[in-house]
């Protein structure tokens, strides 16, 4: 036993124990009628094993699973997939610790990766969808609305160099309105396009400065347009 599941020598003692061999798996533990039905051990050639809960010959309840490429979860099962609460470990050592449905993430979940990287909010079909926030290894953060694991609706980007954008998101990228505040004073307030300042804005120098700098007008891709 690699988990701590059940007491296998307790099951091997039950009368409804048995070994049910498959073409390329083999079971140990409770049948019903020829079903696997209960705890039980199910390990297979190419290094796979499952250790858990069985009914009507599915994996169902809690139980332990790893794979063949080194990756284990172990939590909730529903008719063989994960299914409610569990915790996948893949091999590399990323985390996910959530909730699953029908075999993928979704609901609500911590995802860890293995250079300092998290997610902790919604998923939906293993994707980062809904309010969360995301923390990047060199210190920036995003906290608000996801899409297919992009940023998209309202949001801030928190930047580890003292930057701060609040505004909408489109696919990833500021776009709509939104304010720009540098850790120099500096901010911008107005409209975006795909992450640059696009549209009408008004922006001011208002810090370390004897007078305010400040324009106001249109803005092209960043570049100033036009009169202000």
């Amino acid at each position: 036993m690699e988990s701590n599941m059940f007491d296998y020598e307790q099951i091997k003692a039950m009368e409804n124990f048995g070994l049910k061999k498959y073409q390329d798996a083999v079971f140990r533990g409770e049948l019903l009628e020829g079903k696997r039905h209960g705890n039980g051990v199910m390990v297979y050639r190419k290094n796979r094993v499952y250790e858990g809960q069985w009914a009507d010959d599915y994996r169902e309840g809690k139980g332990m699973e790893r794979y063949s490429n080194g990756n284990k979860y172990e939590g909730d099962f529903v008719k063989g997939k994960a299914h409610g609460k569990g915790v996948y470990h893949w091999a590399n050592g990323e985390v996910y610790d959530g909730e699953w449905f029908t075999g993928v993430k979704d609901g609500y979940g911590m995802w860890r990766g293995i250079f300092g990287d998290s997610y902790l909010g919604q998923w939906k079909n293993s994707k980062a969808d809904g309010h969360g926030v995301h923390q990047w290894k060199n210190g920036d953060r995003y906290e608000g609305s996801w899409v297919n694991c992009l940023k998209h609706g309202k949001g801030s980007d928190i930047f580890a160099n003292g930057d701060v954008y609040t505004g909408n998101y489109a696919f990833g990228k500021a776009d709509g309105k939104g304010v720009y505040k540098w850790k120099n004073g500096s901010i911008y307030q107005g409209e975006f396009k795909e992450g640059m300042k696009h549209g009408r804005g008004e922006w001011k120098k208002v810090a370390n400065s004897s007078k305010c700098n400040r324009f106001e007008g249109m803005y092209s891709f960043d570049k100033k347009n036009g009169q202000g």
